[in-house]
């Protein structure tokens, strides 16, 4: 893992697997280094966006969301996924090898919020070339947004059709390793606020116990 890219990646691989600053035991790295070339292997991904007034988004709801939004004219809406070939070897690893299916999980994680940071990086450049802010990411789950949302805006996107991506019963997208997420387009420069305070998985999340978030 040479690459500027590459090292960003492992960054967020150790982050995920709680060990970022951490002494790394003994063939730690040549297990992710295997593990993320595996889940890279396997991986398909694809992403897909749609811009519209964000009076026509009627899936976005809540008060968190509204704050995000404010000022706000247009939207894009976005879904990127890693595709099924990733769910089903870390599928096989928790059969096989539970030490990589975590590893692997993580690795995952990592590519998925790396292709959603390309994504989002294509339409801030069209966004800036319109004259135009770009806010920073919001997901259903966040805040007071539902996960309910989420079969709302994948056929707002055509999803299912486009990138191959479907939401369960209970809001969790299928593959797993895949993430929805709406940007708004400000007249007025924009600043990233933190979302912890108001994020419905506070109590349950890793990163807000040790201290960091999940956007940082």
């Amino acid at each position: 893992m040479a690459s500027e890219e590459t090292d960003s990646r492992r960054s967020e691989i150790l982050r995920y697997l709680g060990c970022l600053g951490r002494p790394l035991p003994p063939g730690l790295e040549q297990q992710i280094d295997r593990c993320d070339a595996a889940v890279g292997r396997a991986a398909r991904p694809r992403a897909v966006t749609r811009i519209l007034p964000a009076e026509q988004a009627g899936c976005l709801q809540g008060d968190d969301l509204r704050r995000h939004l404010a000022g706000c004219g247009q939207v894009c809406l976005m879904a990127a996924t890693l595709g099924a070939g990733v769910e089903r070897l870390l599928m096989r690893a928790q059969v096989e090898n539970m030490a990589d299916a975590l590893i692997m999980d993580a690795c995952a994680a990592a590519q998925a919020e790396a292709l959603c940071d390309q994504t989002e990086q294509q339409v801030r450049a069209g966004a800036e070339a319109r004259g135009l802010w770009l806010t920073s990411r919001f997901s259903p789950g966040y805040g007071d947004w539902p996960l309910t949302c989420q079969g709302p805006l994948l056929r707002l996107l055509d999803a299912g059709r486009r990138i191959g991506l479907a939401v369960s019963g209970s809001g969790i997208l299928i593959p797993r390793k895949s993430v929805t997420a709406v940007m708004g387009f400000s007249p007025v420069p924009t600043v990233p606020r933190g979302r912890c305070e108001g994020c419905s998985m506070r109590q349950n999340c890793q990163f807000f116990r040790e201290g960091t978030r999940c956007d940082q």
